[in-house]
């Protein structure tokens, strides 16, 4: 039994660490506290290099000073970050970054956020130059937790509304200024039943 729970525990924490580390994915995590947010990202070393290397490719790495690297770094996240709340948006500012051997870390402040919110928009560019590439942004509102998940399905983008600050996907109305086709079509294709059956009998 004991055997069981060791090997079980130490399967949860190697799917952990490979999802960590997974060159094809990054986290961002938006903790909001009151009107003030705090997004943390999270993505692989090489796939975040990678990504950079794409992105600039004119610009030799190996001869960038640690100072230069990281605002280099931190200036791709910010301007692949595109969040509207309650349709304003929201800007990343202070920023700091942490290199590790397997995974980077970044945190930003953000500018202010409405303390109820009704809708967001987001758009997350970062790492798309990285095939197969998946961004799960979540958000942590009030308490309240939840995530979505961006891909090139969805040009790492979307929008949702909020349900007692849990995030709900958009349904788009139907538009009724195009009912009226719809009505049309049974009308011309009786009438033209009844045209066919009048030009037979005579």
């Amino acid at each position: 039994m004991k055997k069981t729970f060791i090997f079980c525990l130490l399967t949860m924490l190697t799917i952990k660490m490979t999802y960590a580390h997974n060159p094809l994915s990054a986290t961002y995590y938006l903790e909001v506290n009151q009107e003030l947010g705090i997004l943390n990202v999270s993505v692989s070393q090489a796939g975040f290099q990678e990504a950079l290397n794409k992105h600039y490719p004119e610009i030799n790495f190996d001869k960038l000073s640690d100072v230069e690297y990281k605002k280099l770094a931190v200036g791709y996240i910010k301007d692949n970050f595109n969040l509207m709340v309650n349709g304003n948006q929201v800007q990343l500012l202070n920023g700091g970054l942490k290199l590790g051997n397997h995974q980077t870390d970044l945190k930003f402040i953000t500018s202010d956020l409405p303390h109820k919110f009704s809708n967001l928009a987001i758009k997350i560019d970062a790492f798309k130059e990285n095939d197969h590439h998946q961004t799960v942004f979540s958000l942590s509102l009030h308490g309240v937790s939840d995530k979505v998940i961006l891909t090139e399905k969805n040009d790492y983008a979307t929008s949702v509304n909020f349900e007692n600050n849990k995030m709900v996907a958009k349904t788009e109305g139907f538009d009724t200024k195009y009912l009226w086709f719809f009505t049309a079509i049974p009308i011309l294709i009786v009438g033209k039943k009844l045209f066919s059956s009048q030009k037979d009998s005579e």
